[in-house]
């Protein structure tokens, strides 16, 4: 089923532009294609416009990040026919959609001594969660939900290795008890990533395998309830 979209679509190049700026498009699409083939649209209308082709593509569409490869007729069911096309971070911008992510991967080295560098593969798949999170935009270094629900997959790959990575997301001023709730800045909603992420702040809530000052105090908190 074709669809006309209206875009409002985000434009920056760091090496030429001093500030960014928004470019209507009109575009006329299979809503049963990919977001990827809108982009490819708009590229084609404008072939100044870039964005990232890799099996991680991902962007912000009305403010909700999500990843390329999500069908167009979900995304306009649940946003309608204007859409807002932005980078995952416009901080971060380095040409329209594509940005800098050396931040995602530096995170990756928290855990590195601990898990395979062939598990890097399944930490990429969490790209978004990084950067949808509002927690990102007030602390600069904050570990994010990205490298918080890989830490829940690493320990059940490696249970051997649990109190290590526990006490890496544990920093009380980077972890993951300063992040907030990403069900409404995902597309779709990231349901398996807020339990993940639920179900590791439950053992450190109850098992406490190392001292930390902020999940000691709110474990007090707990015990006292």
């Amino acid at each position: 089923m074709e669809c006309k979209l209206a875009l409002s679509v985000f434009r920056f190049d760091a090496k030429t532009d001093f500030l960014p700026y928004y470019k209507t498009h009109y575009v006329t699409v299979d809503l049963n294609k990919s977001v990827q083939t809108l982009l490819t649209l708009i590229q084609a209308q404008d072939p100044s416009f870039d964005f990232p082709k890799d099996a991680l593509s991902a962007l912000k569409i009305n403010q909700k990040a999500l990843f390329a490869s999500e069908t167009l007729k979900g995304v306009v069911e649940s946003m309608g026919k204007e859409l807002c096309l932005e980078p995952l971070s416009i901080k971060r911008a380095i040409k329209d959609m594509i940005i800098d992510t050396d931040d995602f991967y530096r995170n990756f080295d928290r855990l590195n001594a601990w898990v395979d560098g062939k598990d890097k593969a399944l930490y990429e798949q969490y790209l978004i969660y990084r950067y949808a999170s509002s927690a990102l935009d007030v602390i600069e270094d904050f570990q994010g939900d990205a490298l918080f629900a890989f830490a829940f997959d690493m320990i059940q790959k490696y249970p051997e290795q649990k109190e290590k990575i526990l006490n890496v997301i544990a920093d009380e001023k980077t972890g993951i008890f300063v992040r907030t709730r990403l069900c409404q800045k995902i597309y779709p909603c990231a349901g398996e990533v807020e339990r993940k992420i639920a179900a590791l702040k439950n053992t450190m809530m109850q098992h406490r395998p190392f001292y930390n000052p902020l999940v000691e105090k709110l474990s007090r908190r707990v015990d006292t309830l």
